[in-house]
């Protein structure tokens, strides 16, 4: 941390000598209150977003949302500061450049600090702690982890234990080892995946290792870290009633519905041209109304009216009832498939954020008659009811469009995963992501 503390408040400092060197009016008074408050404001909102956690691996996508969501909201808190208070106050193209050179500054550094130099020091040194079919998932998610870690080896005493463990890796000892080979091992996280934990779950060894200053998490715990969503079919119910997160207070929820409005407006009015634009095109190349309107299942099971824009043709159910989307679909036509690949069909949506029926951000809303069925065949499926569905989420920027009972349990899991970390700065993340879709037509 003293290290990229120290680099960002250098960048911030040169970034201030170089708009001042350039010959803009850079503000009245001295330098130093400027690069206080500018620095102070940068390095709370990096703390704020965990950037400051050198055990935290990021991808570098996720590093630049993250720095790009912290500049776009400190360049606000500056300007505020600014008109607040006039030794802090910037002109006007001197707050562009810097604001420019600052952002441009911290990505290269950071990016350059994440190199693949530094992949070794930020990968975790996993000792597992059972072994079975959920130790085989564990190492399966070595390769792909957003959290790179190694596993060192195995602790079990199950005597077929030797047999289980997945190849490549190896069986240290029996769980009465543990906290020798802990002394030896020196791991970072001990991840128990431990199922029957009746008489042998070594208490005192854990604690030991928590005391030391070694991690120590439950399975679904490190899955949710490693994957960004929860593993519903392995789960039991004690881990999601004692489990952090899952907190909605008045508070948050006044927030996000503030949130909410602000963008559905602000969408509205900027969006209205390109909502003409589409309706005329779905005019020109078919018959039938440019809106669909169908019933959707909202918070706590309640249905509402969704709008979107028409992609497929309009008697695409006729004879079928209600079926699920397919990839390359028949039914889509021209321009829906454009629309569905860059998201523009779900703008009529703004209209029912503002309704309050949905939120900006949460789980996709889907139609009662998947509902009814999905519950019986997905463990927990009810559970994504228990907020608003929003135009985009979690799910829709990881995963693709739903087609089927297995990609609905997928999508499930990362809608748990969002309705446990639910959060503003979750949501302004989810956000970047869709609008990384929109621009460059990256919807499944």
């Amino acid at each position: 941390m003293p290290i990229l503390l120290a680099g960002d408040i250098a960048v911030v400092a040169l970034s201030l000598l170089a708009t001042a060197s350039s010959g803009l009016w850079i503000g009245a008074g001295s330098l130093t209150p400027k690069l206080v408050l500018i620095a102070s404001v940068e390095v709370f909102l990096f703390y704020l977003a965990d950037l400051y956690n050198s055990r935290l691996p990021l991808g570098r996508r996720e590093l630049i949302a993250r720095i790009l969501i912290c500049q776009g909201t400190a360049a606000p808190l500056v300007a505020a500061a600014g008109y607040a208070l006039p030794g802090f106050r910037l002109g006007r193209l001197a707050f562009l450049e810097l604001g420019l050179t600052v952002t441009l500054g911290l990505l290269i550094w950071r990016t350059a600090w994440l190199g693949s130099w530094s992949l070794e020091r930020m990968t975790i040194r996993v000792l597992v702690v059972g072994s079975g079919p959920i130790g085989k998932t564990i190492a399966d998610l070595a390769p792909v982890s957003a959290r790179p870690f190694r596993i060192i080896g195995f602790v079990d005493d199950d005597p077929a234990a030797a047999d289980s463990i997945p190849a490549g890796h190896e069986l240290l000892g029996k769980i009465a080892d543990l906290s020798p080979l802990v002394e030896e091992m020196r791991p970072d996280v001990v991840v128990v995946v431990q199922q029957d934990r009746r008489g042998r779950f070594p208490a005192n060894s854990l604690l030991e290792c928590r005391l030391r200053g070694i991690g120590v998490e439950d399975w679904p715990t490190f899955y949710e870290k490693a994957t960004g969503k929860i593993l519903v079919t392995e789960l039991r119910p004690s881990w999601l009633i004692f489990a952090d997160g899952f907190v909605k207070t008045a508070r948050t929820e006044i927030i996000k519905r503030l949130f909410d409005v602000t963008l559905a407006s602000v969408g509205l009015v900027l969006m209205a041209p390109v909502m003409a634009l589409v309706a005329i095109a779905i005019k020109l190349e078919s018959a039938g109304p440019v809106l669909y309107r169908q019933p959707r299942s909202g918070q706590n099971g309640g249905i509402f009216i969704l709008n979107k824009f028409r992609s497929m043709r309009e008697d695409a159910e006729e004879g079928t009832g209600a079926v699920w989307a397919q990839l390359q679909d028949p039914r889509v036509t021209r321009v829906g498939n454009f629309l569905r690949k860059t998201r523009l069909d779900e703008l009529p949506q703004l209209f029912n954020v503002l309704l309050g029926h949905m939120s900006f951000i949460g789980p996709r809303p889907e139609r009662p008659e998947f509902v009814h069925s999905l519950q019986t065949q997905i463990p927990y499926y009810m559970k994504r009811l228990s907020v608003k569905p929003g135009i985009t989420g979690w799910a829709q920027v990881r995963y693709r469009y739903g087609a089927s009972v297995e990609d609905s349990l997928e999508k499930l899991q990362y809608d748990l995963y969002y309705i446990k970390n639910l959060s503003l700065f979750l949501d302004l993340l989810i956000l970047l992501n869709t609008v990384q879709v929109v621009l460059f037509a990256r919807g499944r």
